[in-house]
């Protein structure tokens, strides 16, 4: 009988520690920072700009962006090429182990298309960024002036 219990224990501290690394390997993705710029009456596009940090020793990978603000929202980033800048839809967006990806004005932004009423400066809305791993991430972002060029 005692024997049968110390197998119990063994099984059961085994399985306790296997979930506990299981978790730890998981991606921990933060969001900080989001914010976007007021835009004006019959502007039906608006760009969020955050920062997302990695705070697991495993790297995740952001797949998609929703919003119920906007119509249609997608990654993006900014890229020159022969003088002109342009933007590009990036569907994926690695976000590497203990590390950070910025999306800022003249880089990485999540476009929103299909936006019905301008974005009005004081506002807030309801982001969700999908990622492999860390799955849906819900945040606030909230709305500066025009002229805004990040959160203070």
């Amino acid at each position: 009988m005692h024997r049968t219990a110390l197998h119990r224990f063994a099984w059961l501290t085994t399985a306790l520690i296997g979930t506990a690394l299981a978790g730890a390997a998981q991606a921990e993705l933060i969001i900080e920072d989001a914010w976007a710029r007021a835009t004006p009456p019959g502007f039906s596009k608006g760009a969020v700009y955050l920062e997302i940090r990695n705070d697991s020793r495993r790297s995740d990978t952001l797949v998609g962006v929703h919003t119920g603000r906007a119509g249609r929202a997608e990654l993006h980033r900014t890229i020159e090429e022969g003088g002109n800048s342009r933007m590009v839809h990036t569907p994926r967006v690695r976000v590497p182990a203990e590390g950070s990806v910025t999306f800022e004005p003249g880089g990485r932004h999540v476009m929103m298309m299909g936006i019905d009423e301008a974005l009005t400066e004081g506002e807030r809305f309801s982001l969700e960024l999908e990622a492999e791993t860390a799955g849906t991430l819900r945040v606030n972002v909230e709305v500066l002036a025009p002229t805004a060029m990040g959160v203070d």
